[in-house]
């Protein structure tokens, strides 16, 4: 479903920050971000060379994703856990390898039960200033302001996940919100059918 043609962005937008404004939102919001401050300590640099196979299930459990992959990411070995984790959020290597690298069949980093939505809610969660959130709820609402990328069938999900990125920042910069976090809101509500 997309916006009516007298619903324009703007007035999406605008809608969004007056719910917002009102409170409304606060209950879902904290829901959804209520971790966010122990999986950032817990991928502190220095806590990572660390982390214990519990912290790395707290870590997991603390993004804003779905838990349908945490068994299978507790079955990789703690080294291979923090060695991946360190080189996506600490690598020298422009962002889109990194992904790759952990994404992608082939990546040195790859690690089981890691998807795009584990990749991107933890990079929104260490810089919500450059990332957003990429899952499913986010390309749906990008599709109905007809901002979804096609995908190409053979595209990787690293690929995948730089083209969802663009879209965000466009939608971001465009809505002017001062971060990721409030375009998944946003981007959250549209899904939802609350704009």
């Amino acid at each position: 479903m997309h916006p009516s043609p007298q619903q324009t962005f703007k007035d999406l937008v605008e809608q969004f920050v007056l719910i917002k404004n009102s409170g409304e939102m606060d209950e879902f919001r904290e829901r959804k971000w209520e971790h966010s401050e122990l999986v950032d300590e817990l991928s502190q640099e220095h806590r990572l060379l660390s982390l214990s196979l519990e912290e790395a299930e707290l870590m997991f459990r603390g993004l804003p994703i779905p838990q349908n992959n945490r068994s299978r990411f507790l079955s990789n070995s703690i080294e291979d856990i923090r060695e991946s984790i360190w080189f996506l959020l600490y690598g020298e290597a422009p962002y889109e390898i990194r992904a790759w690298e952990l994404l992608d069949e082939l990546g040195g980093y790859r690690l089981v039960g890691v998807d795009r939505q584990f990749v991107s809610a933890l990079l929104c969660i260490k810089d919500p200033l450059l990332f957003g959130l990429a899952n499913a709820r986010v390309e749906r609402a990008l599709r109905r302001l007809r901002l979804l990328p096609k995908f190409d069938s053979k595209e990787s999900n690293a690929g995948k996940l730089q083209r969802v990125q663009e879209a965000l920042w466009r939608v971001c910069q465009a809505a002017g919100f001062s971060d990721f976090t409030i375009t998944d809101d946003f981007l959250e509500s549209l899904d939802k059918n609350i704009l």
